[in-house]
């Protein structure tokens, strides 16, 4: 079930404490309204009693979709916490293995350090796209782009509502102003080629290798390379073949 904790929050505009309920976890199975809140980013979203200011608490949040085998959890982390951010989902899952039954194994959770993260896997599975071939993607998109698509200015955003048939459909947002900017298509049938070439056994493995996960991010591993390639002298990383046909 969806589980409550109750925090004393205090309101940032008035400093007003208040005790408030905030969710923990989120079952949409037992509470599928709580998905349409979650996509419409009004989960834990609390209201000052007193200067009524409206205003989101970011806190750790488990998503939860037993009937679709969907576990995601949200630890939200500046960029330059996200090893401290690894780190502790590591213990929660170590503190969850011992606790288990002998022979139970603990789920597969994915791992995101922002709300918006956490709603893009979810479109991502109910659309039935690969997420690591998704962020692939992204990777490419940048490698090709970095001219004009700085990672540590700009991010990339999987558009599910104007994706089609035929293209796949990513935001750039400026990071600093959180404005969207333009927009970038992709060939689905490209998408598709991924798809059947990262099948076998061989690119599987680079494809993981690349995003082991469980948390999987295309600017994070490109900021990762820019630092890594700055100290090695720029040496470019070896990267699986590429389909025809690309953008």
């Amino acid at each position: 079930m969806s589980q409550q904790k109750t925090y004393p929050i205090h309101c940032p505009k008035c400093r007003h404490e208040q005790a408030v309920p905030l969710y923990e976890s989120i079952n949409v199975k037992t509470s599928p309204e709580l998905k349409t809140l979650l996509m419409a980013n009004q989960i834990n979203v609390v209201e000052c009693s007193q200067c009524h200011a409206s205003f989101r608490v970011e806190k750790p949040l488990l998503y939860h979709d037993p009937v679709r085998r969907l576990m995601i959890y949200l630890i939200p982390m500046s960029e330059d916490m996200l090893e401290e951010g690894e780190r502790q989902f590591a213990e929660s899952l170590t503190r969850l293995t011992g606790i288990l039954p002998e022979g139970v194994n603990a789920p597969d959770v994915c791992l995101v350090f922002s709300r918006t993260e956490m709603v893009e896997r979810i479109f991502l599975f109910d659309a039935d796209l690969n997420e690591r071939i998704i962020e692939y993607i992204k990777y490419l998109i940048y490698s090709k782009n970095l001219g004009k698509l700085d990672p540590r200015r700009k991010a990339l955003l999987f558009n599910v509502q104007d994706s089609t048939p035929e293209a796949l459909c990513f935001v750039v947002q400026d990071i600093k102003t959180r404005k969207l900017e333009s927009v970038i298509h992709y060939e689905r049938a490209t998408y598709d080629a991924l798809c059947t070439m990262f099948d076998r056994d061989d690119q599987t493995a680079n494809l993981l290798e690349l995003f082991p996960g469980p948390y999987i991010s295309a600017r994070v591993l490109m900021l990762r390379d820019l630092q890594s390639g700055s100290k090695a002298g720029g040496k470019p990383r070896a990267l699986p073949p590429e389909p025809p046909e690309s953008p």
